[in-house]
């Protein structure tokens, strides 16, 4: 049985939706490290002060830091090294 068109494009669109443009990826990127080192010593603060941070509210908008979190992680596990 084959899946109708329709089904893959709406599929193909919410992984787009989930995406994170090419500048909110290299930010991320780029504070990889410190976001990984906040998570292993359970400094919540310091994630609070990255999340309200103008860099991250500029790029991200309303999106919260759990979300851009996730969608980074994601994209990170989907790309090739």
């Amino acid at each position: 049985m084959a899946i109708p068109q329709q089904t893959q494009q709406q599929t193909a669109t919410s992984q787009d939706d989930w995406m994170l443009t090419p500048e909110q990826m290299l930010f991320m990127m780029q504070n990889h490290n410190v976001i990984e080192r906040a998570f292993a010593d359970d400094d919540l603060q310091f994630l609070r002060q990255f999340a309200v941070s103008e860099d991250f509210r500029t790029l991200f908008g309303d999106m919260g830091f759990d979300e851009a979190y996730d969608r980074y992680e994601m994209m990170s596990d989907s790309v090739p090294l």
